[in-house]
């Protein structure tokens, strides 16, 4: 059973090349689709030993593209701050969660790991496919390829906030097995400043336009509610939820 990994990539020169050396070590290849980075992006991922692809598109297209290319059975839908723990191991089923260890500094990790701790503690009930704060990254190729037929044409071309929490919905239209969850099984780089993290959410919700009057704007509303928590859990993520909410709805209602 042969796995490939597929990162998107735009000026990710800080984290590329580890990412790529941690998925060599544990993938049979790495595909890095790059939307034509200014820096030494395409240099040190392929020095690493990543195949390299360009193209213009979007975040969605490039995870597309990524998957058309690959030769495993399975397909991990990794970003460029991320990268392997020895945990990742052991999956069974088509459709594979991945749990995550933030790693970093200063307020922003702080905050998201808080978040991650408590969701991925109850990670039974958020792989909930609607309201869940927590998306799959590992899934069966063709299980995938025929998931990414199915999205409109306008938003692969255009979406590049909220593809995850798409592709997980689509697959699960085809899907009705088990969805495996493996705790701690990549680390997660939190290194934005506060700026630079709410300027992030505000982006994701100026994108997040796109899915207005389509199947998919509920899902990316209620997603991330984090179902399962007892009132203590809500009252600690209330600081992260604010961070990210109130950029995020600047961007969608302004």
């Amino acid at each position: 059973m042969k796995v490939s990994v597929v990162i998107p990539t735009l000026n990710s020169e800080k984290t590329i090349g580890l990412a790529v050396s941690s998925a060599l070590k544990f993938s049979d290849e790495v595909i890095v689709v790059d939307s034509f980075s200014s820096d030494r992006t395409v240099e040190i991922a392929e020095k690493e030993g990543a195949k390299v692809i360009q193209i213009k598109g979007s975040r969605l297209i490039a995870r597309i593209e990524g998957a058309k290319r690959a030769k495993g059975d399975y397909v991990v839908n990794l970003d460029s701050d991320m990268y392997f723990s020895d945990n990742f191991k052991g999956f069974e089923e088509k459709v594979v969660a991945l749990g995550e260890i933030t790693v970093g500094k200063g307020t922003v990790y702080k905050i998201m790991s808080i978040d991650r701790e408590i969701t991925h503690r109850r990670w039974m009930e958020n792989l909930d496919v609607k309201k869940g704060g927590i998306i799959p990254r590992m899934y069966d190729r063709e299980l995938l390829l025929k998931a990414y037929d199915n999205i409109p044409g306008h938003l692969r071309e255009r979406l590049n906030a909220f593809e995850d929490s798409i592709i997980y919905y689509e697959v699960s239209k085809l899907y009705k097995g088990k969805v495996q969850f493996i705790p701690s099984a990549v680390y997660h780089i939190e290194d934005d400043s506060l700026f630079q993290f709410m300027r992030k959410w505000y982006k994701y919700g100026k994108n997040a336009k796109l899915l207005k009057g389509t199947e998919y704007e509920r899902i990316m509303k209620e997603r991330g509610m984090r179902p399962g928590l007892t009132m203590s859990e809500k009252v600690k993520l209330v600081l992260p939820t604010l961070i990210k909410g109130i950029p995020f709805a600047l961007g969608y209602y302004l």
